[in-house]
């Protein structure tokens, strides 16, 4: 099987039995998506950015507590969701509503 062509829950197993490598691949797989929906609700691509990273931070450090690995994928969205309104909640910031479109963002 291609690389490119592994499921999540075998990312997942991989990732778990010390394979570093199934983990980048998690990352490369959805980092687009994870930063996707951090600028649409906080607008600023930099604290989008880092609110993904801090999402892969915390999916590595919690991936033991993942029950359905097939599931990776929405398991993701909770954590990035989680972490978006505690970035919010500190630091008291407004929905989205005036974001500069990602094409215009150099």
């Amino acid at each position: 099987m291609a690389a490119a062509e592994y499921r999540d829950a075998e990312l997942v197993s991989r990732t778990l039995a010390g394979d570093r490598d199934a983990f980048s691949r998690i990352v490369a797989r959805y980092q687009i998506l994870i930063c996707s929906l951090a600028y649409s609700r906080i607008g600023r691509l930099g604290q989008s950015e880092d609110v993904a990273q801090e999402t892969f931070i915390t999916a590595w450090t919690h991936l033991r507590s993942l029950r359905e690995p097939a599931k990776l994928r929405g398991w993701l969205c909770g954590i990035v969701h989680n972490r978006i309104q505690k970035r919010v909640a500190r630091e008291e910031l407004e929905p989205a509503h005036d974001a500069v479109p990602l094409d215009d963002v150099e």
